[in-house]
């Protein structure tokens, strides 16, 4: 209780102060405790009575009929109504999943955590969790000089060896039609969105580079999401004059990258460093292609999308190097050389590795997209 004034204060009788009234659009959460229906039933339903059923004083709650809580809930009535609907209804309303709730804590506390809860839930996303972690290299928190290990990393950086085609494998119309069709609502919005920007940059109409983030929890369809726009999007991509000019369809129009082999080859993609070359260490100042570029531009001049998944695996310092690599290939000083962005993942699941934060996570410092961060699209 608040005994001075403020905005949107209630003063109450005989001046005892004040109270405050929340404001619409601020959602509160009911605390209170929790007693087992089983082991103590009275305190239980007392629990119940004081919380959904209207009361001046506890003596309200019992009868003379019925004088324990648990007899006046079930059995008593007030103003010539039955108590438990009465009680039934308001508890459904507040409470909701409370009872299995309830059921839930109470068997976490005499079986404790159960570890491989998730694998029956979602074991195919459990066991791609668990070979991620195993491709992170062990690395030392305490030293903040040693260099990042990233995977698919090769030393030997000779610009002689040819970098092999991007491709991903080709998939049969009758397949194809089945996976557009089995997308959902949420899934068919970024979709459509996709495949419109796709059309209008063949129509000539030079819509603006997107920068889209998709974000979902284990098992919510996010690679069949990518497969889906990977597939329309290089369709549609491949009518752009460059491509009939040149006749050569073997260079990518859209990239499907990830940061770690196994989400890659998920996704039949490659890892971010084995395509664009990033060094070992990501840290300033930046390190160009050198005798790489052209063959670097061969390859991925003409792609239009860079789709990047598990991005809560990619670092700030990282993606930034995504970046000024695209804008060295492209030759073009616009976020990410011009090119369209969508980073698909969950920042819940896996972090960067050792220190680095997150892409989610604001710092004053990182301003290398201060001025693109607000173009982003969830």
């Amino acid at each position: 209780m608040d005994n001075s004034p403020k905005e949107n204060a209630v003063p109450l009788l005989n001046d005892k102060g004040y109270i405050q009234k929340r404001t619409v659009g601020k959602p509160a959460i009911i605390r209170f405790a929790r007693s087992s229906e089983e082991k103590d039933p009275e305190r239980y339903y007392g629990r119940v009575l004081k919380l959904y059923f209207p009361h001046r004083s506890n003596d309200d709650l019992k009868s003379k009929e019925f004088p324990t809580y648990e007899q006046f809930y079930k059995c008593g009535r007030k103003w010539g109504r039955e108590v438990r609907p009465l009680v039934d209804v308001m508890k459904k309303k507040y409470e909701g999943h409370g009872q299995k709730i309830e059921k839930a804590l109470e068997k976490i506390k005499e079986e404790g955590l159960v570890v491989d809860a998730w694998n029956t839930f979602a074991p195919e996303v459990e066991v791609d969790r668990l070979e991620c972690i195993a491709e992170r290299e062990a690395i030392n928190p305490n030293n903040d000089n040693e260099m990042d290990n990233v995977p698919d990393f090769q030393v030997n950086r000779d610009s002689s060896i040819a970098v092999p085609a991007i491709q991903a494998p080709k998939l049969s119309p009758d397949f194809v039609r089945k996976l557009y069709q089995s997308l959902n609502e949420t899934q068919a919005s970024i979709f459509y969105t996709v495949r419109e920007w796709c059309l209008k940059r063949v129509w000539g109409h030079n819509p603006e580079q997107f920068f889209y983030f998709v974000s979902g929890g284990a098992g919510c369809g996010k690679s069949h999401v990518i497969k889906c726009i990977h597939e329309e999007a290089t369709k549609i991509l491949r009518q752009l004059p460059r491509f009939r000019d040149q006749g050569d369809m073997s260079t990518p129009a859209v990239l499907l990258t990830a940061f770690t082999g196994t989400a890659a080859f998920n996704i039949s993609g490659k890892t971010l460093h084995a395509m664009l070359k990033l060094p070992r260490s990501l840290k300033p100042p930046y390190q160009g292609l050198g005798n790489a570029l052209d063959e670097m531009r061969a390859i991925l001049s003409n792609a239009e999308i860079l789709i990047i998944d598990e991005i809560s695996m990619v670092s700030k310092e990282l993606f930034a190097y995504v970046h000024w690599r695209f804008q060295q290939i492209k030759g073009n000083k616009k976020p990410f050389g011009g090119m369209s962005v969508l980073a698909v993942g969950d920042f819940y699941q896996l972090p960067p590795l050792g220190k680095a934060k997150p892409l989610c996570v604001y710092e004053e410092s990182c301003s290398t997209f201060g001025k693109t961060t607000s173009k982003w699209s969830i």
